[in-house]
């Protein structure tokens, strides 16, 4: 018989190493903030300070290339001749600060002035308000240039609309997930199809392994404030899972080792039973159980169907798992309710996502085949789960 927790132990986060300090280079994601696309086209419109104050606007594409740090390339108007801007993007703060990104590139105007540009921003990379500064590195002599310094805000709301499904329960801390650096991978592939595919198994690896340090921290909080003790244990069989899915994505991506997340993640926020504390559990229980792991494991149903060989195998084993962590959610919330049902009914009250529409989305059959979830099927799985959700909160409030 398989012992409990095996995956857990072998990792060394169940026993004395789950008080200790594990070394560790996570930190909070401010590119794939909310899991969002590694690529976004935004709009971008500020306050340009030249000669004169002038209103800039322009349209940018922003794509994240490591964790930490995105290129841009933006066509920019107002302020002086049209502009073509290029450049990159780097966080190297830790902490709060992995949203601040430190900015540098080349300008080109259509008069054939060349120009550099600096930038400090605050925000991922459809989303974020910017300070900018150009300056002249030639100019046509019968037009002297002058330095410019501007603020900028540039937002995608496409992508803030996007339905996205996060798959696993990754840890998130002020807001913001963290998930793990990747420290030893294979080669990137040469072919876009598989380039593809690697991505999308690596960031799914990432989330599942740091879901491993929020079912850790979520057994830790049932216990102190007095859960039953199948809570408890079902928390860490869930914790157990998410190493297993780790694993198992990461062998998707051609083979990925991961740096664990910091110990601290995982301790508990509160040592008693409080109003307060019992409302996190019944928030997150809705939020990230009943309504996102709900939507995971459709999703993973879904694309399995599409799935060829063993990925397919994998995705259905994801999918069983997933309705059993959402399955924790309904049980947590069920538990809060029986002790204060006013409680449950602000935690859940309109905090749901509205229900998307199936729309006609392209779909890439080859990606598909390798278990590469569509478009179509993330909104028909976003869609379902939110219905079923809606239907059960309704019966537990009744």
């Amino acid at each position: 018989m398989t012992k409990r927790w095996s995956n857990l132990i072998r990792h060394g986060l169940l026993g004395g190493s789950l008080l200790g300090a594990l070394a560790t280079n996570a930190r909070a994601d401010a590119c794939h903030l909310n899991d969002r696309s590694d690529t976004v086209v935004a709009v971008t419109i500020g306050i340009d300070a030249g000669a004169r104050l002038s209103l800039i606007g322009g349209v940018e594409a922003r794509r994240c290339v490591l964790d930490r740090g995105d290129v841009m390339a933006r066509v920019e108007v107002g302020g002086g001749p049209v502009r073509l801007i290029a450049g990159a993007r780097a966080r190297p703060f830790d902490g709060d600060g992995s949203q601040v990104g430190l900015e540098a590139g080349l300008a080109i105007d259509v008069k054939g002035g060349i120009g550099g540009h600096v930038a400090g921003s605050l925000g991922p990379n459809y989303a974020y308000v910017a300070l900018q500064a150009l300056f002249p590195l030639t100019s046509p002599p019968s037009r002297p240039s002058r330095a410019h310094v501007g603020v900028i805000v540039g937002v995608a709301p496409w992508a803030l609309s996007e339905p996205r499904i996060t798959q696993g329960r990754p840890i998130v801390v002020d807001g913001r997930i963290v998930r793990p650096d990747v420290i030893a991978h294979s080669e990137t592939p040469p072919g876009a199809e598989d380039r593809a595919v690697k991505r999308h198994f690596t960031r799914s690896a990432k989330h599942e392994y740091s879901s491993v340090w929020t079912f850790l921290r979520l057994a830790g909080e049932l216990h102190a404030v007095g859960a039953p003790a199948q809570l408890f244990a079902a928390a860490l069989d869930a914790a157990d899972d998410e190493v297993r899915h780790a694993e198992l994505c990461g062998q998707a991506a051609g083979g990925l080792r991961l740096a664990p997340l910091a110990m601290r993640h995982a301790q508990p926020r509160f040592t008693q039973r409080t109003p307060g504390a019992l409302a996190i559990l019944a928030a997150e229980a809705w939020r990230e159980g009943c309504l996102n792991e709900g939507a995971a494991a459709e999703q993973a149903r879904l694309a399995a169907d599409d799935a060829q060989g063993p990925t397919r195998a994998m995705l259905a084993t994801i999918a069983r798992d997933e309705a059993t962590h959402a399955a924790l959610g309904w049980a947590v919330l069920s538990w809060v309710h029986g002790l204060a049902p006013a409680l449950v009914r602000d935690a859940t009250f309109d905090d749901s996502p509205g229900l998307a529409a199936i729309v006609d989305a392209p779909m890439d059959t080859a990606l598909a085949r390798r278990g590469v979830a569509s478009a179509a099927v993330t909104i028909a799985a976003t869609a379902d789960a939110t219905a079923h959700a809606l239907a059960r909160r309704a019966d537990l409030l009744a």
